[in-house]
Order: structure tokens, then C-alpha cells, then sequence
């Protein structure tokens, strides 16, 4: 696709959605998601251990009934140790990726909703998954609660000084600010996430010759049904790209020392 400046060239970016890869120009370019991956999550091993026992706990159960002495045995469901060991390796592969499947379901419906309010195709179905269906009516409670005016959807950029590339999930004046969005269905909003939509930002600036006034994080509870919105200004807006441009240097120097 042709991606076109208010000022200066345009630049063909092209994107591999199996590799989920960005060229510009037929350069391979880093996405701004893929650079803030060289940032920590020390909260993921904890978790990932919690969902190992919890799936423990599932497969097996106490038979107190098994011993002439009274002392009980823990079965494991006729499982062997081969089976039980990758079971719990596993555990966390399995919860992530329900989170995973719910937060793209959402992603595409809030998506089809912008662009036939755009009127760009059909209006989506009301959604069936229960997750989805909680983090729909989250984001259409923010609405309610905001002048939303939207702009575009599922947006590709690139910022040509900075050589990174991604996919906006909305643009949109609120409230009468000019501003970015992201769309999060996660248990929290994490530090990241903020260093993320100010690399949207300042793509968008690049692209469309207009400042950005305000980032937001819309994160859309997919149990309780719930939003939490993180809006982000100057100076703060700055300050989280000036971080997001750190980590793309690290980024860039681990791949070198590789």
C-alpha cells in the first residue's frame, strides 16, 4: 500500500500478516508492538506458574478411600508423568491464547463498527463469545460517556524519520481533541502500552502533517464489562516517545550482538 505525507514523498509500506512483518520501501522496519517486546514482563512468570497449578489442580483429585492405613492418595485422572508434566508446561499456552482469541474478535468487531460508522461496509453482528459481548458494551459505554467523532480504522503508518511502522486502532477527535487509540482487552494497563500509542502519535504527525493532542488506552474489561481509559498529553505524550525510541535502541543493538 501507499502510504502518503502531508509533506514530502510517499512510501510504500507493505505488510505480511503471517509474519506480521512490515517493508518500506522493501526495508524490513520494525512495528512499534515488535520493539517494546524487548521490554521485560516479569509479572508473565508468576501468572504462568499460577495457571500451571491451577490446571494441577483440575487433573487431579483425592481418594481417601484408596489406603487401609486412612492416609488418602492424589490421582491424576489415569494420566501418566509425561502427560502431566506437559499439561502444566502448557497450562499458561492454553489461557493466553482464549485471551488472545477474545481480544481478536474484539479487535474485528470494534473495527467493522468504526468503518460503517465511517460508512465503510455493513454493520457487525452483535457478538456471541461472552468475553467479547463484556468488552463490547465496555467500549460502548465509553462512547456514551464521550464526543466521539471517528476518523479512521486499523490504520497502517510509518514515520519516515524514525523507521518503525504499525497499525493504529482508531483515530478520532474526542471531545474536541485530535487523537490516537488503542483498543485493550488485558487484566491491566501496562507501562508499555503508553510508550506504544506515543510511537502511533508521532507516526501519525509524520503522516497526516497535523499534532497529535492526546493518546488514549481504552482497555475493555472482558469479564466485568467495564472500560478504563488512559488519556496521555504533552508533556507526558513526549516524555513516553522518548522512552519508546530507547527501547528501539536496544531493540536494534540485542539483534546486532546476536
Amino acid at each position: 500500500m501507499l502510504i502518503e505525507y502531508a509533506k514530502g514523498p510517499s512510501v510504500e509500506l507493505a505488510f505480511d500478516k503471517r509474519l506480521h512483518s512490515y517493508k518500506a520501501d522493501d526495508v524490513i522496519v520494525p512495528s512499534a508492538t515488535q520493539v517494546l517486546g524487548i521490554i521485560s514482563k516479569p509479572a508473565l512468570v508468576p501468572w504462568a506458574l499460577k495457571m500451571g497449578a491451577t490446571w494441577l489442580e483440575r487433573n487431579m483429585f483425592y481418594d481417601d478411600t484408596s489406603s487401609s492405613e486412612g492416609q488418602g492418595v492424589f490421582h491424576t485422572k489415569g494420566m501418566g508423568l509425561d502427560a502431566l508434566i506437559k499439561g502444566v508446561k502448557a497450562a499458561y499456552k492454553t489461557k493466553s491464547g482464549d485471551a488472545l482469541n477474545i481480544g481478536n474478535l474484539t479487535h474485528e468487531w470494534l473495527e467493522k463498527a468504526i468503518k460503517w460508522k465511517l460508512g465503510e461496509g455493513e454493520a457487525p453482528d452483535n457478538p456471541t463469545n461472552e468475553g467479547v459481548i463484556n468488552a463490547v458494551d465496555a467500549f460502548r459505554e465509553w462512547v456514551k460517556e464521550n464526543d466521539v467523532k471517528w476518523i479512521s480504522s486499523e490504520e497502517k503508518l510509518y514515520n519516515r524519520g524514525y523507521k518503525y511502522a504499525g497499525t493504529v486502532d482508531a483515530i478520532a477527535e474526542i471531545n474536541g481533541e485530535y487523537c490516537v487509540i488503542d483498543w485493550k482487552t488485558s487484566r491491566a494497563i501496562y507501562p508499555e502500552y503508553y510508550l506504544q500509542v506515543a510511537a502511533y502519535a508521532k507516526a501519525v504527525e509524520d503522516m497526516k502533517g497535523r499534532h497529535v493532542d492526546a493518546t488514549y488506552i481504552l482497555r475493555c474489561d472482558k469479564t466485568t464489562g467495564m472500560f478504563e481509559a488512559a488519556r496521555s498529553a504533552e508533556p507526558e505524550l513526549s516524555e513516553n516517545f522518548k522512552a519508546f525510541l530507547s527501547a528501539k535502541f536496544l531493540f536494534h543493538r540485542m539483534k546486532e550482538l546476536k
